[in-house]
This record gives C-alpha cells, sequence and structure tokens, in this order.
C-alpha cells in the first residue's frame, strides 16, 4: 500500500468519519482495483472504490460525512502531476469510447463527454475525466477552518461544455491561472478555451430560478486557462500574459 493509501485509511480511522468504508475493505479494494479495474492503470490514480458512499442528488451540497473524503481528494490532487491525470483521464476516455459500438466504428467522431457522464454517472464515479468549454462563474471562498490538509481557498467554476447546452459542471479546484484568482477578468461575463481534469465527485443540486436541477460536481487540480485574440500577431504573448 503507498503512504497516501495508509494516510487516508489513517484518517478514516482518526476522524471517524461515516464513510462506511473500514481499513480492511480500503487495503482489499486498494489491492484488487489495480489489478482488474482498467480505470487505474496509473499508480497515482485513486481507487473508484472510495467514491462508493458520496451520495449523488443529496441537498445540502457536501454532507459532513463526505467532507473528509472532499478534501482528502484535493489535497491528492495538488501531489500528482497534472500530466498525470490527464494521462489517466484520456485512458478512461479511450476505455469508455471502446465500449461503445458507434465509437468503436467510428474513431473519427468526437465522444460527447458531458452528456455520457450526465446519464451514466455511475460509470465515472471517482474516475478522472477532462473537460473543455466556457466558464460563466468563477468565484473564490475559504476553505474549512479544520481541513487536515493546509487548503486556504477554494476556487468553484461552473462550465459549459460544446454538449453540454445549458447545463453546467460545477468544478472545484485550488489553483487558477493568476488572472482569475479574483474571479473572470473585468468586463467579462464568460471565458473560453477552458480545460479542467479531475475526478467526478458525485451528481450536484442546486437551485435554478424556481426549481432544483442535478450537475458533476468535479474536484480538479486546477484550470487551464487558453484565452485566444483575433490579433495573430502578439496573440501568443498576450495569451500567456493573461494566462500566467
Amino acid at each position: 500500500m503507498k503512504p497516501w493509501e495508509q494516510d487516508m485509511l489513517s484518517y478514516i480511522r482518526n476522524q471517524g468519519v461515516a464513510v462506511c468504508l473500514t481499513a480492511m475493505v480500503l487495503q482489499t479494494a486498494f489491492a484488487d482495483e489495480s489489478q482488474t479495474d482498467p480505470f487505474r492503470p496509473f499508480p497515482d490514480q485513486l481507487a473508484p472504490s472510495l467514491f462508493n458512499e458520496v451520495e449523488d442528488k443529496a441537498f445540502g451540497g457536501i454532507l459532513e460525512e463526505e467532507k473528509a473524503l472532499y478534501y482528502y481528494v484535493l489535497k491528492h490532487l495538488q501531489e500528482t502531476s497534472l500530466a498525470d491525470q490527464k494521462q489517466a483521464a484520456e485512458f478512461n476516455l479511450q476505455q469508455r469510447r471502446s465500449e461503445m459500438k458507434l465509437f468503436r466504428e467510428h474513431p473519427e467522431r468526437e465522444f460527447p463527454v458531458f452528456l455520457d457522464l450526465f446519464k451514466n454517472s455511475d460509470r465515472y464515479k471517482g474516475r478522472l475525466v477532462t473537460l473543455t468549454g466556457r466558464v460563466r462563474k468563477l468565484m473564490h471562498y475559504p476553505a474549512a477552518d479544520d481541513n487536515q490538509y493546509g487548503i486556504n481557498t477554494l476556487y468553484e467554476a461552473w462550465m459549459f461544455t460544446d454538449d453540454s447546452q445549458q447545463n453546467p459542471t460545477v468544478v472545484i479546484c485550488t489553483e487558477v491561472p493568476p488572472a482569475l484568482k479574483d474571479g473572470l477578468p473585468d468586463g467579462t461575463d464568460v471565458i473560453d478555451h477552458v480545460t479542467v481534469t479531475g475526478y467526478l465527485f458525485k451528481m450536484y443540486v442546486y437551485n435554478a430560478q424556481d426549481t432544483s436541477r442535478v450537475a458533476p460536481l468535479i474536484l480538479a487540480k486546477q484550470l487551464e486557462w487558453n484565452p485566444r485574440t483575433v490579433d495573430e500577431q502578439g496573440g501568443r504573448l498576450f495569451s500567456q500574459i493573461l494566462a500566467g
């Protein structure tokens, strides 16, 4: 068992959180999934079974008994490289494509990640996924004082992909480009060319006008923003300055 897996087991035991997984069950999951789960080909990808007791579509956002895992995942993401996370997410995507005849026979077709994630969230729970789209809302707020990992600030982004129409993905991360640390740039209500790679934590209930709706909640290391300009001359430098 790796040190970070031992840390999680120890933390769950010490905090007494109701994740409903005993140390023995966790150890078995880590040992078995590394060999049998095709979604865990890389040593730093978390075992999806860690997320089994996270409650989807629960009112109240992140439940008290989910907070320990919530912050653990964010810390784990901080400590692993974005390149490795993307590699694992790409492997997961190709594995998912191979399960569908249409995409096996037509590899040139773009896979509708959001639609599949939304309709088949159980297939993605606790698995790394990459999404690219537009952010229409970005805020930051203090992390819980009692989190055990020294996380100080959380960034919350509401992302819309080409296949999501008006349905958002809620992204929680601990890093954003310098130009976004205070929210969207002044005079801007949307930014495009944003990419995020993270774990599907749960299907999140939010209020929309007079009804409640559901959105995927992704925990990520950071937002990547590649702003574009219409002026090609100097555009690359301008993009680099904005994105940090």
